[in-house]
């Protein structure tokens, strides 16, 4: 699509007298520079006189980036036109058309009537190659171009300004996200829409993270510092470990899977730390009695955590001397004792004198029934005298 056509280049501002003087009539108001060029300063003037050096070798993007820097230099909105005119022959008509309606909102009181007629005669012409977009994006702050021309940010209240034509190409940029080209075949009369989904580099969900049961908490990811409680951000999808510290008490912690897109809170409690020793006591033989400051607390083994200071340790069991010992815990100590238990000897040798007695009686009883003889069987034979025979049978 070609477009042509004459836009002239505002170069005067006033008319004065051949001679370059005042008419006497107005002897008294001060004399107005003559041209845009003469109300610019000289940084901006040097600029002006590039610029329409390039549009005589038609080299329009030449020309439009110093009438532009001519502008920044000024702040004139005359010169918006001559950036207007430059734009129109690049054919990047929706640019021109935002000039040009720059230049007469900022000139609103400062134009003349055939200076503002210019403007609005330039408007009608270059809008009738512009279309209208409606642009929506999964991310705020993102940046949208259109054939590589920055347009702005998301979110757009409001339709996009977009030139006439196929494949037009719109990009949307945002840090830690895969940039996103959209191609669009935009007709006039038709409001098309350029829906953008961006997707993190890092696939990552919204966590949130609460701390309650104490103030001023700090929040931790895989021990990472994030500051203090409540958490909020984007957090990698993964199974990550989350912490709430805070001084004077016990460390809350939390393992959980961030899956991609799917936002997730936690609530992590804190307790006030106590200032206490853990002691883990093992005994032998199995079955003693574990008694501390004269309370049972198990038997053969046991395992808690008690105050720092003196504890009474007492170890018994029927049959094995008593153990009794001092435990002096310091603050958060960890402690293990271990205590086997001696046979009682006194306790022992009552009951074997008690069980060899028991032995010799009944070893007395079975001799006696062993070795006791039987009944004699009645003698038989013949008693002369001075003679005996006998005959025992056994």
């Amino acid at each position: 699509m070609r477009f042509r056509q004459a836009f002239p280049l505002i170069m005067a501002c006033i008319v004065v007298s051949p001679m370059g003087t005042v008419p006497e009539a107005h002897a008294q108001v001060a004399a107005k520079p003559t041209t845009v060029r003469a109300q610019l300063p000289p940084d901006a003037q040097r600029s002006w006189d590039r610029a329409t050096e390039a549009m005589r070798a038609n080299l329009w993007a030449t020309a439009v980036t110093e009438f532009q820097r001519a502008y920044d230099l000024s702040q004139n909105p005359r010169v918006l036109y001559n950036v207007g005119v430059c734009e129109k022959e690049l054919q990047h008509f929706s640019r021109a058309a935002s000039k040009f309606e720059q230049g007469l909102r900022e000139g609103e009181g400062k134009l003349s009537v055939d200076e503002r007629e210019r403007f609005v005669q330039a408007i009608a012409i270059v809008r009738r190659f512009v279309g209208k977009i409606l642009v929506a994006s999964t991310e705020t702050g993102a940046t949208l171009t259109i054939d590589d021309y920055e347009i702005g940010k998301t979110p757009f209240t409001s339709p996009v300004d977009i030139d006439l034509g196929a494949q037009r190409v719109l990009r949307l940029r945002k840090e830690g996200f895969r940039e996103q080209t959209l191609r669009l075949d935009i007709a006039q009369g038709v409001l098309t829409r350029a829906d953008f989904r961006l997707e993190p580099l890092l696939m990552a969900s919204r966590v949130g993270v609460e701390v309650r049961g104490a103030p001023n908490a700090t929040v931790y990811i895989d021990g990472t510092d994030m500051g203090p409680s409540p958490f909020r951000g984007d957090v990698p999808a993964g199974r990550h470990t989350f912490e709430a510290r805070a001084q004077g008490y016990v460390t809350a912690t939390q393992t959980s899977e961030v899956v991609y897109r799917e936002p997730l809170s936690l609530v992590l409690s804190l307790s006030k730390e106590r200032k206490e020793a853990k002691v883990r006591i093992e005994v032998q033989p199995d079955g003693a009695l574990i008694e501390i400051d004269g309370k049972v607390r198990g038997a053969t083994s046991w395992e808690g955590v008690l105050p720092p200071g003196g504890h009474q340790l007492i170890v018994k069991k029927t049959g094995y001397e008593a153990s009794t010992q001092e435990l002096a815990l310091q603050v958060d100590q960890e402690r293990t004792v271990r205590i086997t238990l001696l046979e009682d000897r006194n306790r022992s040798w009552i009951w074997w004198t008690i069980g060899a007695v028991a032995v010799v009686g009944a070893g007395t009883f079975v001799s006696y029934i062993v070795f006791k003889p039987s009944d004699p069987a009645p003698y038989t034979g013949t008693f002369g005298p001075g003679v005996t025979t006998a005959h025992a049978r056994w």
